[in-house]
């Protein structure tokens, strides 16, 4: 069940100018990092991790249900919910995998790590997030412009450049 957030046109506009912009640019930022090829283990851990983190609370706003009045959530800037419900691809499809490594491998410290193999340790940053872009430039489509900061535009014509 949906809750409809207690916030001003205004606060939403501000929200995604700064808090919403902030993720985004982070997950982006740190996958082009790790893309540089990183020599420290703690520099390429800390990106990796930084990675899956910003990953983890953009796909949470994308796709999880609101849970608590404040959680904010792609729905509360959407402007034709049925369009967006159609548009946006299926989780299980693009981030399950994901999800579950997130779990096991970084958000919980668990004994299945020993178990793991050099390929499981790959985390396919490159195409989740590519996935991620595909989502947001989505986003920036469908959702009411007046509640989007014209900075969140920004990224999407930064990512037209890749």
């Amino acid at each position: 069940m949906e809750i409809k957030p207690k916030i001003s046109k205004e606060r939403l506009r501000e929200f995604s100018g700064e808090h919403l912009y902030y993720e985004i640019a982070m997950l982006y930022g740190s996958v082009e990092k790790l893309q540089e090829g990183i020599e420290d283990d703690i520099l390429y851990s800390a990106l990796l991790e930084s990675f899956v983190l910003h990953a983890s609370i953009i796909l949470d706003f994308f796709y999880k249900p609101q849970i608590k009045p404040d959680d904010a959530r792609a729905i509360h800037y959407i402007k034709n919910r049925k369009a967006w419900a159609n548009a946006l691809p299926d989780y299980d499809k693009h981030f399950r995998k994901f999800g579950k490594k997130r779990n096991k491998a970084l958000a919980h410290l668990t004994y299945k790590r020993l178990d793991a193999t050099v390929e499981d340790k790959h985390w396919g940053a490159v195409p989740i997030v590519k996935q991620i872009k595909k989502i947001v430039d989505t986003f920036l489509e469908k959702a009411d412009e007046d509640l989007i900061h014209p900075k969140l535009y920004e990224l999407r014509s930064k990512k037209k450049k890749d």
